[in-house]
């Protein structure tokens, strides 16, 4: 049994309250590469990735229903083809176009759009649950400023964001932002206020048409694999995102019975939490109470700080943040 099968199984006995199946266990089983090898970080992943699909968790992880109209619609406002070849390093590739050339004069719907991509995901992740990072491009040729002028409202992108960075069995390892030349000045504000929460480390913006490939560096992506906008041989964009919201309505009672499993499943209590409890009932055993402390001895140590001030009530601090971080991607 290779390592991260045995890394399945383990958490799933430890943090399932049912019996895993086999298609979950192969799913857990790439959380350790996901996170370089660390299983206590794939343990914390791990979990966070049920905690997101299950009540209370991620809104764009329920109400999975491709035949919405919303989601329809997106499918013809905004372009988003996962390809199947994969490049040399192993790495998938998915192609974004935002807006679609045909997507008519009006706002984008940012919860349609990211739900769908996270229903896509999630297919593609059925089909092949193989190790690999991801590198998303987002071509935004045509994007005006009446399509963002509300998409980056809200939280979804953010959720989007925190989920792939720390919950998801994949991650994003670089988004490219492609041909921002002809933005107005108001859309590419916009724009880079949007996408903010994936930072520098992740975000590279480029304002011309590069080759994609000169964009992957030492990587190399086959060119038999690449869409014809894109100097590839593979089909049209358009054509290709037409079979992916085929595939979507396809799999559409798959992707509903997997919301009500992951909805319906409760997980053990983690272990830190369980020793917690138990020393916590010792305590109380031990002295008849648990406030052993008030809250100013609690905060005792916070006085050692120049930035900490006493509240008019004493007991409750108030802590000062200063910051002097732009906006930058």
């Amino acid at each position: 049994m290779s390592r991260a099968a045995s890394f399945a199984e383990r958490w799933a006995r430890d943090n399932l309250s049912r019996v895993p199946s086999d298609a979950e266990l192969t799913i857990l089983s790439l959380f350790p590469t996901t996170c370089d090898g660390d299983e206590a970080e794939a343990s914390k992943r791990a979990r966070r990735y049920y905690k997101a699909r299950g009540p209370g968790g991620l809104g764009l992880w329920h109400k999975r229903y491709p035949d919405d109209e919303d989601i329809l619609s997106s499918c013809q406002d905004a372009y988003i083809v996962p390809l199947r070849a994969r490049s040399v390093g192993g790495r998938r590739l998915t192609l974004v176009r935002l807006p679609a050339p045909t997507a008519l004069d009006r706002p984008l719907s940012a919860k349609a759009l990211l739900s769908r991509w996270l229903m896509i995901l999630d297919i593609r992740l059925r089909e092949d649950p193989t190790p690999g990072e991801e590198v998303v491009f987002i071509d935004v040729t045509d994007l005006q400023p009446s399509h963002v002028k509300n998409h980056f409202r809200g939280s979804y992108w953010k959720d989007f964001v925190w989920c792939m960075k720390t919950t998801y069995p994949l991650r994003f390892s670089e988004v490219h932002v492609i041909n921002t030349h002809r933005l107005k000045t108001m859309s590419l504000l916009l724009l880079h206020i949007g996408l903010y929460p994936w930072r520098r480390k992740v975000i590279t913006i480029h304002s011309n048409a590069e080759e994609i490939n000169q964009a992957m560096g030492l990587d190399y992506f086959p060119t038999e694999g690449l869409p014809y906008e894109y100097g590839g041989k593979a089909g049209a964009m358009k054509d290709l995102n037409d079979e992916w919201t085929k595939k979507l309505l396809s799999n559409s009672k798959w992707l509903q019975s997997e919301e009500r499993k992951f909805y319906e499943t409760e997980l053990n209590p983690e272990p830190d939490a369980r020793s917690r409890h138990r020393s916590a009932v010792r305590l109380r055993g031990s002295n008849g109470s648990y406030d052993m402390l008030t809250r100013t001895h609690s905060c005792r140590s916070l006085h050692r700080h120049e930035d900490v001030e006493e509240g008019t009530y004493g007991a409750y601090r108030t802590l000062k943040v200063q910051s002097d971080c732009g906006f930058y991607v």
